[in-house]
């Protein structure tokens, strides 16, 4: 049900502050925390003496100690300081994880460490000063992550499930100009809308006096990385938002989700960035209502079975990667 030999987000920066935060990924409980110098740490979220968890202990400059009996660990597991004796058996150690902090994420790699090396997920624009990439947005969801990932991957729903927001005209998915692009790596979902009106949250985004073309890319990365540009262009200018959409499995039906908004128009309107994330909240709660209720009815009726559409084109590419990443050996 998982693949752990990924990168994936823990937490944001903003979350991690003085204390320890304790998150399940991929079934493992852990605990990260940041140390007085600003190191990042995740180690198991269980102490070795008596099973308490390290998530409720608190920080000892670059220790993390367990609120039972004071046992201090390090942001690589080792055992530092027990406080009734000298000695520190080897046994009092407890599993580190390799964590990487960039783009305003806290990341873990649940996986083997030695494979660790491998690069993160490439999200330039959230380093770049000509975009604001100033918001992040969590939801924690009954669901399995796989059930958003469908989601993400089909965006022919925003014309049904966001028809009050960022929805479009049902009846251009007559003539669907649906582009799909399947690679070892990941499937790449591309729909262009010509002339057509823009959508009513994305009017206030910038004052194009007519009609626009809508360009929707979904660029997926397994096993649950959705990066989704929507683009507005008219008179020669690009009007483009960037959702990176991060799944992180804590369970076989649930899953931590992350949203990283980007934008490249009006970056220093800070009343526009409240909209934007209001109006976000509410488009990806309708995600997470709409996957938690597929969820309560896959457990309802599990051997109901889903009937493949030509939208899905790019869904059932993305199956069969996930399906030969659950089924290697070592995931």
């Amino acid at each position: 049900m998982f693949v752990r030999n990924q990168w994936y987000v823990l937490c944001s920066s903003a979350e991690l502050a003085s204390r320890p935060l304790g998150r399940v990924v991929c079934g493992i409980p852990m605990v990260a925390f940041r140390t007085q110098s600003g190191r990042v740490g995740i180690v198991q979220d269980l102490c070795s003496h008596r099973r308490a968890p390290l998530s409720m202990g608190r920080v000892q400059g670059e220790n993390l100690r367990c609120v039972y009996h004071g046992m201090e660990f390090g942001t690589d597991g080792q055992c530092l300081h027990i406080p009734s004796q000298s000695v520190i058996p080897r046994m009092a150690h407890v599993q580190a994880f390799p964590a990487i902090e960039r783009y305003g994420f806290i990341w873990v790699w649940p996986g083997d460490a030695e494979a660790a090396e491998a690069l993160l997920p490439q999200l330039p624009w959230r380093e770049s000063k000509a975009w604001n990439s100033g918001l992040i947005q969590y939801f924690p969801v009954k669901a399995s992550y796989l059930y958003m990932n469908d989601n993400l991957l089909d965006l022919s729903h925003v014309a049904f499930l966001h028809e009050s927001s960022i929805g479009f005209d049902p009846r251009l998915l007559s003539e669907d100009p649906l582009e799909i692009e399947v690679t070892d790596d990941g499937v790449v979902n591309r729909r262009c809308f010509k002339d057509v009106e823009q959508a009513p949250a994305h009017r206030e985004w910038y004052p194009f006096p007519g009609r626009v073309d809508r360009v929707q890319v979904a660029e997926w990365t397994p096993p649950g990385r959705i990066s989704v540009l929507v683009r507005n262009s008219a008179e020669g200018v690009d009007v483009d938002l960037r959702a990176d959409h991060l799944l992180t499995p804590e369970t076989a039906t649930t899953h931590h989700y992350y949203i990283a908004l980007s934008r490249n128009f009006r970056i220093e309107d800070e009343a526009l960035s409240e909209r934007l994330n209001a109006d976000a909240l509410r488009v990806h709660q309708e995600d997470v209502d709409i996957a938690e209720a597929q969820q309560r009815m896959a457990l309802a009726m599990p051997h109901a079975r889903d009937l493949p559409l030509q939208a899905d084109r790019g869904m059932q590419a993305a199956h069969r990667i996930m399906k030969r990443l659950l089924d290697a050996p070592a995931v």
